[in-house]
């Protein structure tokens, strides 16, 4: 497998090659701003290879690396993980589930103190025009991973040879 400096840079320099390219195609620049975001978001801290310990990605998440071992006591590596499209996808449904169950803490411990949860509107996220952009970055992201890996793993079996 490629180091995760390779797939860093790699999914760095084709997300900044794409947005020129959507720009032709006519796609926005909010929408490519997003997609941007997404794809360098799912590059750093949603890797397919959040599933080991101690990789560059989990180490990423500081003090909060933690919510991440149920995942990979949960995601053999190179499972669910690194499949196209389900593997992003289980990440960013694990990353909802816990941040959900974080907040109804947060808010749970508030409420017993007498005290009131700030009041965050987050309803703009759940816009079409908001996570489609995003979403697709990070799939981008996730699939260039994906490739080098496979890509990788190709270049590296001994060719059989042909009698």
């Amino acid at each position: 497998m490629p180091s995760g400096k390779v797939h860093d840079a790699v999914n760095t320099i084709l997300t900044f090659a794409a947005v020129p390219v959507g720009y032709r195609l006519g796609f926005s620049a909010e929408d490519l701003t997003l997609f941007a975001l997404g794809s360098l978001f799912a590059t750093f801290y949603l890797s397919p290879d959040l599933d080991l310990e101690g990789t560059r990605p989990v180490r990423r998440w500081g003090r909060l690396a933690f919510i991440w071992r149920p995942y990979s006591a949960l995601m053999p590596h190179r499972g669910v993980s690194h499949y196209p499209f389900l593997g992003i996808l289980t990440r960013l449904g694990y990353l909802f589930v816990v941040f959900s169950l974080l907040w109804a803490m947060v808010v749970g411990t508030l409420h017993y103190f007498g005290l009131s949860p700030p009041n965050l509107n987050l309803r703009a996220l759940w816009e079409p025009d908001v996570w489609v952009p995003f979403s697709v970055g990070a799939l981008f992201a996730d699939t260039l991973h994906i490739f080098l890996d496979w890509a990788q793993s190709r270049l590296k079996r001994p060719r059989r040879r042909r009698r």
